[in-house]
């Protein structure tokens, strides 16, 4: 599968009824699409996906990150901060540029033997205020940025068993704007999706047993949308 964001935002819309197959939306729904797709990305971290990030303050030139932390970053000299150790999947931790000043003092996000959005090196910040969260996926042993898609051609950081129900979630998002009616099937691919992400990524207390994820199978698009 691994769709584009285009693709899912073709199902969301022919979800609706609001785009033919294999036509390609204007220039006005496919703007409203982007936000949304971004927004909803961005309200699955801390809910869906791992833990709310908490402050955490650091010193000196060093520090080891911890899963949940959101880190303080020291101004005065670069500073480096170690990716957490032997981490599930779904864990997150951040960086603040509370000083703005990246640009003059680095951050370097040392992997601690992981990936780091797919590269085997170190990931260096040098941009003034250029907070910096990140979340594990599991699936792939590497650390994934926290950011936006830029664009409609931009592949998708999730895996395939996520993608597959992401148009579904969309057309919840997206489904006011467009005035429209959310069928049975929408809405249970969307509580499905929901439940897959927290499944695979969500916070589980230790010993507390994964509940099944349901027998409600989203239609499998094709790289076209």
């Amino acid at each position: 599968m691994s769709l584009t964001v285009l693709g899912v935002v073709r199902r969301t819309l022919r979800l609706f009824g609001s785009l033919a197959a294999g036509a390609t939306p204007d220039a006005d729904d496919a703007a409203t699409a982007l936000i949304a797709f971004n927004a909803m990305k961005r309200a699955w971290m801390g809910t869906l996906i791992g833990p709310r990030l908490s402050p955490a303050p650091l010193s000196g030139t060093a520090g080891q990150a911890e899963n949940g932390g959101e880190y303080m970053i020291p101004t005065g000299a670069a500073f480096t901060l170690t990716a957490p150790g032997n981490p599930r999947a779904g864990a997150r931790f951040g960086a603040v540029d509370a000083n703005l000043s990246f640009n003059s003092f680095n951050l370097t996000i040392a992997r601690n033997g992981r990936l780091l959005n797919g590269a085997a090196s170190n990931y260096v910040v040098g941009a003034a205020g250029a907070d910096t969260r990140w979340w594990f996926r599991g699936d792939t042993g590497g650390w994934v940025l926290e950011a936006d898609s830029p664009s409609l051609s931009s592949a998708i950081e999730f895996p395939d068993s996520v993608i597959a129900y992401m148009p579904y979630m969309l057309a919840v998002v997206m489904a006011a704007e467009f005035s429209a009616e959310l069928t049975p099937e929408v809405s249970a691919g969307n509580l499905e999706g929901r439940a897959v992400l927290a499944r695979m990524y969500g916070r589980r207390g230790r010993g507390q047993p994964e509940g099944p994820i349901g027998l409600y199978q989203p239609a499998q698009p094709t790289q076209g949308g």
